[in-house]
């Protein structure tokens, strides 16, 4: 310690840029790391999680490759029932629901409705309540003791009534939270119960279905016999389809490939996990390049006193331990201060990144990390320094004429990687940046702007027509449309249709709109006409459908009046199975859903029903008069039910959060990682400037210019920043090429961004050193000849 006191005396900027740079760098190491730790470690606690799967298919419908992790109701209870290597069986339908508290109704309350078994298959625990018999009865409720807390502050919960679906539930215990690395989340677990409980093979493609198996189960063989059991049980269309079963472990879930829609699960982005963790691994290793280059840049100060003590019979193993030392006091002042600057900063990472990661002093795993942390950091850090600086010699450090050697090919590599990923990450931001712009402003197909929406509840809206009449009499709304089910960008209904000259069958997204919902949302006709607004469009089975579900059906060149068959899926429509349906309008290609994907073939039909279906409400001037007047409506109607309003362009646009999140994430990165490198890069350029004063001298007596010496002290430093950016180059393209592979609509990787974040890096380099070069390429020759 006192060495290390003594040395930051003699080069205090040297020490605060280290221990500054060190702390940034090891701040991100602790964030990232601690959340990459909570990422890996999802699902590892569950009593039999080395033998729990959760069933998966693989269905190929239209010529596309589908994965889902729902299953139908009956699959999990016949494959109980006939194959013996399955030893329990658990069913989870997991979604958002209604549920009411003290006669309040509160949306979006994350449920579960699942077996009777669901606690003793998952090993969750009850704080209050028998977990013998708190699940037994059909109108018992769980609900987790942060629920308790929300809706049953001031008193106990247990006997309390609740309601969803107008089913009367009671509170019969409560369970501690759901730790928060599972891919299960829910404040209130039901039993089943009406639908849910009904549901067969006709409908409900809703159940996470899981299996604990005997330690010698055949998983290939299990997944043949729920592909047969499926084939038994699936509806005609779906026994055609290519469906292929199988089982995944539950620690993989996490991680798990499969489509949105058909996966209930809390999911991670294992991609931008190896970005991320990449990222910081990539800006220690800066800060520790900092830590090296600033040593070695500093050699010629404590020169002489490695000198005196090898004079003494210091050996170089007792001067490198010494050197280690005095390294590792850096990097525990930088640890104290990195653990700082990561409680102030992890609430804004698990703001973009959607987790809960804490620090949590009291976990005996973040003590293990942060070990592994110094012992990596001191290591990285502190051996170059240690090896390189005690090869020093006797005579020439003692003799005070020591003054350090040019920077060697190693230092000016070590700048260059540093560089090399500043100007990477700078790349990639600006393309992410693009790539956002891109999507936000891209031809939707329709019109989601001044759109708000409202989702129908009890009496309101269970009256399409008339509550259209009512609202259009309020001059700040223009008009009103309805959809069925959900959103444009969520699947409606899928059903099955065949072309009549065809054999080959398919699936399509239906959708029951109210008649001027074409009109509502701008959608162009491109053939025939809309057909909804006729009384008789139901009765004759009037459709429109958009240019991908006429170029499924091979319609493209005769669309209008032409028909296709009706295939039944499911309960929706089933009377209608095996009729036809008369296309009379084909509207074009819009993205409704998410520009991931491209424009899926869409069927539309006038709405069968108007309650409890999304209301858009399409306003003029402020929209908060239009707000204002639907909600003082909807208190009229529904005065225990809250009113939730959503914007719609605003709900597209947050399909692509995690594309926000990410750059936002790396822009912060890129900042961490310029203002190291910059640090770094200011003190060499200082104690580099220091080593040449006389050659400047000299220089300027022979008559050498101000601008000759600037550009002879920063010409390294526009070589360097050349190298990196002819190296980060390729680097970004590749990534940013495969990364633009997931969408759909995409930006151009045009040449001339990479030119600027090239151009930008260079500048801020040169702006980095140009203080220090221009002090010493303007000092007075004398007196720099004199401190020599």
């Amino acid at each position: 310690m006192k060495q290390f006191i003594r040395n930051f005396n003699k080069q205090k900027v040297v020490g605060t840029l280290n221990i500054c740079s060190l702390s940034l760098s090891i701040m991100v190491s602790i964030v990232v790391g601690l959340w990459a730790i909570n990422e890996l470690t999802y699902d590892n606690f569950y009593p039999d999680g080395d033998r729990m799967y959760r069933v998966v298919q693989n269905f190929e419908l239209n010529g596309k490759s589908t994965r889902a992790a729902t299953s139908f109701k009956p699959l999990g209870e016949i494959a109980k029932r006939e194959l013996p290597s399955i030893e329990q069986m658990c069913r989870i339908v997991s979604r958002p629901m209604g549920v009411t508290f003290h006669n309040m109704v509160h949306f979006g309350v994350p449920s579960l409705v699942t077996d009777h078994n669901f606690f003793s298959f998952f090993g969750f625990s009850l704080k209050e309540g028998d977990i013998e018999t708190a699940f037994s009865g059909t109108n018992n409720a769980i609900i987790t003791e942060s629920a308790a807390r929300k809706y049953f502050p001031d008193e106990n919960p247990i006997g309390q009534r609740i309601v969803s679906h107008g089913y009367d539930f009671f509170i019969s215990g409560v369970m501690y939270d759901i730790p928060r690395n599972s891919h299960i989340r829910a404040e209130v677990i039901f039993p089943m119960f009406g639908h849910f409980k009904g549901w067969g093979w006709d409908s409900g493609f809703y159940f996470d279905t899981y299996f604990v198996l005997s330690s010698d189960a055949d998983l290939k063989l299990i997944g043949e016999r729920l592909a047969q059991i499926n084939k038994t049980g699936l509806s005609n269309f779906l026994k055609d389809a290519t469906n292929e079963v199988g089982l995944e472990l539950v620690r993989d879930i996490h991680f798990s490939k499969t489509e949105p829609g058909f996966d209930s699960a809390v999911k991670g982005d294992k991609s931008f996990l190896q970005i991320l963790v990449f990222t910081a691994l990539v800006i220690l290793v800066i800060g520790c390049i900092n830590f090296t280059n600033l040593f070695i840049s500093t050699a010629f100060i404590r020169a002489r006193s490695i000198g005196i003590k090898k004079s003494q019979g210091a050996g170089r193993k007792t001067l490198i331990l010494e050197f280690y030392k005095e390294t590792a006091v850096y990097v525990f002042i930088s640890v104290a201060g990195g653990l700082l600057l990561a409680m102030l900063t992890l609430p804004v990472f698990n703001n973009y990144t959607g987790s809960t990661t804490v620090l949590d002093f009291y976990n005996p795993q973040l003590y293990v990390f942060l070990f592994c942390l110094i012992i990596v950091t001191i290591l990285i850090a502190g051996s170059f320094p240690a090896f390189r600086m005690t090869k020093f010699g006797i005579i020439e450090t003692i003799g005070g004429k020591f003054r350090g050697k040019k920077m060697s090919a190693f230092q000016k590599a070590l700048v260059i990687i540093q560089f090399t990923s500043s100007i990477s990450l700078l790349i990639i931001v600006f393309f992410f940046g693009r790539q956002i712009d891109t999507l936000l402003s891209q031809d939707l197909g329709f019109d989601n702007k001044n759109v708000f929406y409202v989702n129908g509840w009890g009496a309101f809206g269970a009256d399409y027509k008339s509550l259209r009449n009512e609202l259009r009499k309020n001059p700040a709304i223009a008009d009103v449309a309805m959809k069925q089910y959900d959103l444009p960008l969520r699947m409606g209904n899928g059903v099955g249709v065949r072309n009549l000259d065809g054999d080959e069958v398919m699936l399509i997204d239906l959708s029951e709109v109210s008649p001027n919902y074409f009109d509502f949302f701008d959608m162009e006709f491109l053939a025939g006409e809309n057909p909804l607004w006729l009384e008789t469009a139901a009765n004759s089975r009037y459709c429109v459908i958009n240019e991908a579900a006429a170029r499924a059906l091979g319609l493209e060149d005769n669309p209008v009046d032409a028909s296709f068959m009706y295939i039944s899926i499911g309960q929706k429509l089933i009377e209608n199975d095996g009729k036809t349906y008369t296309v009379k309008g084909v509207i074009r290609d819009s993205y409704v859903k998410s520009l991931h994907e491209t424009p899926g073939a869409q069927m539309y039909l006038n709405l069968s029903r108007d309650d409890h279906n999304p209301i858009f409400i399409r306003t003029v001037g402020n929209p908060q008069d239009a707000i204002q007047a639907m909600e003082k409506m909807w208190k009229e109607i529904n005065p225990n039910v809250p009113f939730e309003y959503h914007f719609l362009d605003e709900t597209y646009d947050a399909q692509y959060k995690a594309e926000m999140n990410a750059r936002n994430v790396l822009s912060y990165a890129l900042l961490i990682t310029f203002i190291i490198s910059a640090a770094g890069l200011f003190a060499i350029a200082f104690y580099s400037t220091q080593r040449r004063i006389k050659e400047i001298g000299i220089r300027k007596i022979n008559g050498a210019k101000v601008t000759d010496l600037l550009l002879l002290l920063n010409k390294d430093v526009v070589v360097w920043v050349v190298i990196s950016f002819l190296i980060a180059c390729p680097i970004a393209y590749v990534f940013l090429y495969n990364w633009l592979d997931d969408f759909v609509v995409k930006t151009s990787l045009s040449w001339w961004v990479f030119l600027i974040a090239g151009v930008l890096s260079a500048l801020v380099a040169l702006i980095t050193v140009s203080y220090q070069t221009w002090r010493t390429a303007t000092t007075n020759p004398i007196e720099s000849l004199k401190t020599e």
